[in-house]
């Protein structure tokens, strides 16, 4: 299952250009029919940390900025190979944060026992959730190139979810966009009607 992948496709306005999209939303980022009347403000404890390719910044139908309007521990940190990200980076040396790489990989765990831990022990150290916001394909160049990225501990989604977006061609089976990723984590986090609220 891949961290995430993409997003629905954007409207497709006949007789304008793709060079000439408008400018995005000031408030839920979208270029197209505007979201911010649809988008909920959550009281939420569930941190996210996007981890957002480069390229995705400018696109039209990037699912991560709607976990960005909704939930007031989620902050974007865009990647690029040579200039890794000053504020991620702190977070991942302060001792009193427990950051985890939402990424499948052969030493992965599942994601119930990171959130049962914590839930169990309330005043454990804060789980911050690092999603990175690109296709499969991206996202497997950005941890190989990102030797940071290396000894952060990695967890893997529940199998046999479904995404309910049209996602970008080449994606594999169990992809799902950033926004439902997301939505897992907040369910698995015991913030169920968040989630209900973001579906």
């Amino acid at each position: 299952m891949a961290p995430s992948s993409d997003s629905p496709s954007a409207p497709n306005l006949s007789g304008i250009p793709s060079s000439a999209k408008p400018a995005p939303c000031s408030g839920c980022g979208f270029h197209y029919n505007c979201l911010c009347d649809a988008v909920p403000r959550l009281d939420s404890k569930v941190r996210i940390e996007l981890l957002m390719h480069e390229t995705e910044t400018e696109r039209a139908t990037n699912t991560g900025q709607l976990l960005e309007a909704c939930l007031p521990h989620c902050r974007r940190h865009v990647w690029q190979r040579k200039d890794p990200p000053i504020e991620l980076l702190t977070l991942l040396a302060d001792p009193a944060a427990e950051p985890v790489l939402v990424f499948l990989s052969d030493d992965a765990l599942p994601l119930e026992q990171i959130t049962a831990r914590r839930c169990s022990k309330p005043e454990a150290k804060p789980i911050h959730f690092i999603i990175l916001d690109a296709t499969w394909q991206q996202a497997k160049k950005m941890r190989n190139k990102s030797p940071w990225l290396q000894d952060i501990p990695t967890v893997v989604l529940p199998s046999g979810l479904v995404t309910e977006y049209s996602l970008r061609r080449n994606q594999p089976d169990g992809a799902l966009c950033t926004c439902e990723v997301g939505i897992v984590l907040m369910k698995a986090m015991g913030e169920q009607e968040n989630a209900e609220r973001v579906d």
